[in-house]
């Protein structure tokens, strides 16, 4: 018998802490908000932001759900822009994402729901107007492509990760671009993901974060189908090049990753027990060790928020709310209500992790937590935001529109300054529930926040 089997622990706190957060120095601020363009704002999707030193690339819808980016240099409020000759169907799934290689030539790809492969690069280096549509990468498992993210190797290498096939019958795979030859090459020879035989079709949602070493923090959530309420067993694997990888107790463990494979698996709950594979998120300690949120439902049925973390040889689960709601799931996710979301909001000084909440019942809060016992803070606690928190206010008074923002994927020369990606848009909606005729508004201004 394996040494992790069956070692996770649950605990609870169920009473309520009314902690006082103190400012631990200079409280960041929004110092400059510059307009990019007008977008399409009936349906949310996902845009991209990305720095490279002093040049500062956008990728988005424009107001006529043309795909477009947008590119200026640090200091100066004037965009050059170009279109790029695709359309953005009604589908939230069809996010645009955009990164620059070692070379500096842009790569953009975006606008699939199980549709395939579409992907722009630019001829010449940092140059929005050299763009040529390739729609290919490796030649193989690219006709059916969902969820594209580039992302940059700890050897400064740009590597891109996407999903083929369907939910529930889909792989993880990751690719890698060679700039000297101007192609790419499939990096992992494996998918990251899949499952136990050709008949268990479960699909992997996974996230990463990365320690001070480089190391990758992966973890992933198995879902049975697209129906959310068959989302289970939360999980996570450590690596440093994405091919050798090992588990929390630093055991080796092998590509694919695959359901009910208890050396990785972090909480074993099943099916139909309040999991969502859009609520998890991970987040790493003051000693670099993970901690990972995630909700579900207590032994009364009730939705809570859950930590976990890995110590003396075993997962520990700590329910760290006390709602007073079941969230019930039905249909796809973005039919579903609100339900309870949290989001980490980062370390304070004495080591708490401080995370902010809200429900569907309209409450919400922000709780501290001692990151090694998962004991709520009866005390004051030392706290600096790292964004603003005027940052998601509402740009308008429209309603039905929500405010999204996108984190910057590269880095600028000024390591004390944070931009990001602001405007609204409607509710998430997939492609199946698309109106008959697709509006042409509302139109939301998209803008660019500087924080220092």
């Amino acid at each position: 018998m394996h040494a992790m089997k069956n070692l996770y622990l649950v605990t609870m706190h169920l009473t309520v802490f009314l902690t006082a957060f103190n400012s631990a120095g200079g409280e960041a601020r929004i110092v400059e908000e510059i307009e990019v363009d007008y977008v399409w704002a009936a349906n949310t999707v996902s845009f991209d932001l990305y720095t490279a030193g002093e040049k500062q690339f956008v990728a988005y819808y424009d107001e006529n759900r043309m795909m477009t980016v947008a590119a200026r240099e640090i200091g100066s409020d004037q965009w050059k822009k170009t279109t790029l000759p695709n359309k953005l169907v009604w589908d939230s799934h069809n996010s645009v994402a955009i990164a620059a290689d070692e070379h500096g030539y842009l790569h953009v790809s975006g606008n699939m729901h199980v549709n395939p492969l579409t992907y722009f690069r630019s001829e010449k280096p940092f140059d929005i107007h050299s763009f040529v549509e390739v729609n290919k990468m490796v030649g193989t498992n690219e006709a059916s492509v969902t969820y594209p993210r580039f992302f940059t190797h700890n050897d400064g290498s740009l590597l891109f990760r996407y999903r083929s096939g369907t939910c529930g019958n889909g792989n993880v795979l990751v690719n890698r671009f060679l700039p000297e030859e101007g192609k790419w090459e499939r990096y992992l020879k494996k998918p990251l993901f899949e499952g136990i035989n050709e008949n268990d079709v479960r699909a992997a949602y996974h996230r990463f974060t990365r320690d001070s070493d480089g190391n990758y923090h992966f973890v992933w959530i198995w879902r049975w189908n697209p129906r959310v309420d068959t989302t289970h067993q939360i999980c996570y694997a450590k690596t440093s090049d994405l091919i050798n990888w090992t588990n929390a107790a630093g055991e080796p463990v092998q590509l694919p990753f695959r359901p009910d494979d208890e050396r990785v698996i972090v909480d074993p709950t099943p099916a139909k027990g309040g999991m969502h594979n859009g609520r998890y998120e991970i987040i790493l300690d003051q000693d670099g060790s993970p901690i990972i949120g995630y909700i579900k439902y207590d032994d009364e049925g009730l939705t809570q928020f859950y930590l976990a973390r890995f110590e003396e040889g075993e997962w520990v689960s700590t329910q760290i709310s006390d709602w007073d709601f079941r969230w019930e799931f039905f249909g796809g996710g973005d039919q579903m209500t609100v339900g309870g979301a949290f989001s980490f909001a980062g370390l304070s000084e004495e080591g708490f992790v401080v995370i902010d909440w809200r429900t569907e019942k309209g409450d919400s809060g922000r709780y501290a937590v001692d990151s090694k016992t998962f004991e709520h803070a009866d005390e004051s606690v030392n706290f600096t935001e790292k964004y603003p928190s005027d940052m998601r206010s509402r740009m308008t008074d429209r309603p039905g529109l929500n405010v999204n923002i996108a984190m910057d994927q590269g880095r600028p020369s000024d390591t004390e300054t944070r931009y990001v990606l602001k405007w609204e848009g409607g509710p998430r909606s997939h492609g199946r529930h698309a109106p008959e005729v697709i509006p042409e508004g509302p139109l939301s201004k998209l803008v660019l926040l500087k924080v220092r």
